[in-house]
């Protein structure tokens, strides 16, 4: 009976510690950055409204000119870090636009986030800026994977594609990246705990703009760590590197990132993906620009996305890592541009 009252007493006095502790800390963390509005609170901000539908978006270039779409990674970003391809411009009408609920678009309800409903509002775009001819379309990342399901989907809307390091197409492809990359989350060690929960109780007092503001910036913090020993994600950057990542974005969206990645996922918990079907009816030349230093999906994963086109060529971009639009946009834009003219 004494061992027990020892026992519980102890128990009591670790829980008292730990909350003292997290109240202390609670109090003495304030939130790093601001979180910028929306187009909801800031109708200034450039965009346009598609079937309901709000989007942050801008053009550049000569309406006349051919049309290039621009689809940006995450899910969760924004396009500010390919904002490099504005210098296109001078050739073509290039639109640039933040998809639903990320970036600078307004927040929505995570019911309305999926890859179908990700793919149904690149076919409202490419309509809304092309109804008459087709389009070219550049993607990053997961905006590639986008540009590979979009074109499987509509082969006559596209005329040429570049496709940078989109990170998997198919179900395959998708767990053995899950596999590699330890599902994007580095290992859990004090620092990595700590770093985190500072993150959440900062996040906590974030309270403008808007409700989703706190998990927004959640998310920013998260993918901010990149001082984190063996991060699976440094195998994107040269000499694997994470704090050479030189990406920029206005605002991330946790809840498209969370409602996307959960439409990828079916009832038994696995991961299902289909962005190749129908790519065998698109008959033009893909692009597939590629960094040196990529070496999670790098050049010989990008070699089996390519099979699945029946036209594909590689461009390798020299001393870059997966951003490689924002490391080395001169290389990256001539291997584009002259894609595009050719």
């Amino acid at each position: 009976m004494k061992l027990l009252k020892i026992t519980v007493k102890t128990i009591g006095l670790i829980f008292l510690a730990i909350t003292t502790f997290l109240l202390i800390t609670y109090f003495s963390v304030e939130p790093q950055f601001e979180i910028p509005k929306t187009v909801a609170n800031d109708a200034s901000i450039p965009h346009i409204t598609i079937d309901s539908v709000t989007f942050h978006a801008e053009t550049f270039g000569v309406d006349t000119a051919q049309t290039i779409i621009v689809v940006h990674g995450g899910p969760g970003q924004d396009y500010r870090y390919l904002l490099p391809l504005q210098a296109l411009s001078d050739s073509f009408r290039i639109v640039f636009y933040d998809q639903r609920g990320t970036g600078l678009s307004p927040r929505v309800d995570i019911s309305e986030l999926s890859m179908e409903s990700s793919l149904s509002d690149l076919n409202s775009i490419v309509d809304y800026y092309s109804p008459n001819g087709k389009v070219h379309l550049i993607g990053h990342s997961w905006g590639a994977m986008l540009t590979s399901g979009y074109i499987a989907a509509h082969p006559d809307k596209v005329d040429k594609a570049v496709l940078a390091e989109p990170g998997f197409l198919n179900t395959e492809t998708a767990n053995s990246f899950m596999e590699r990359s330890n599902g994007m989350m580095p290992p859990m060690t004090f620092k990595t705990v700590w770093r985190m929960l500072k993150a959440v109780l900062e996040s906590t007092k974030v309270n403008a703009p808007d409700e989703e503001a706190g998990m927004d910036y959640l998310m920013a913090r998260i993918i901010g760590m990149n001082d984190i020993e063996d991060h699976p994600m440094a195998k994107y950057f040269c000499n694997e590197d994470l704090s050479s990542d030189s990406t920029k974005f206005w605002r991330l969206g946790m809840q498209a990132s969370q409602g996307i990645r959960k439409s990828g996922v079916n009832s038994k918990g696995e991961l299902e993906m289909d962005l190749v079907s129908g790519l065998q009816n698109f008959n033009n030349e893909v692009l597939f620009l590629v960094s040196e230093c990529n070496t999670l999906i790098g050049k010989d994963i990008q070699e089996y996305h390519m099979s699945f086109f029946p036209k594909a060529k590689m461009e390798i971009v020299k001393n870059a890592g997966h951003n490689m639009i924002g490391e080395k946009p001169n290389e990256s834009l001539a291997a584009i541009r002259q894609y595009l003219i050719q």
